[in-house]
């Protein structure tokens, strides 16, 4: 098991990497698009021309139920929309957040 420190830690390092190569975050080509499995870690990077919408707290093991505090990778596809972009944020052992983004310029 994961200790708090590493954890956050591994956060960091996404971080910093993200920043140093700019990345951007996963945009769905259409609404519960699954490709969203390719969402980048960036933890707390905020891409310029991006700004943060919403952040969704999502099971990452594939051993969540409905009705948990994690949604299930299902109920966070069902969030999906077409257009907005999509990253981790935030990693666990078995939980991830991924925040979705909305283009404020191209």
């Amino acid at each position: 098991m994961m200790d708090l420190n590493s954890i956050r830690a591994m956060n960091e390092e996404a971080e910093e990497k993200a920043r140093r190569l700019r990345k951007q975050p996963y945009v769905a080509k259409f609404d519960k698009d699954v490709g969203v499995r390719n969402a980048p870690f960036i933890g707390d990077y905020v891409p310029d021309g991006w700004e943060v919408t919403e952040t969704f707290f999502v099971d990452a093991s594939g051993f969540g139920v409905e009705g948990e505090p994690a949604l299930t990778f299902q109920g966070f596809l069902n969030k999906v929309k077409k257009g907005r972009g999509y990253a981790i944020v935030e990693q666990g052992q078995f939980q991830v957040y991924i925040t979705e983004y909305r283009r404020t310029k191209r």
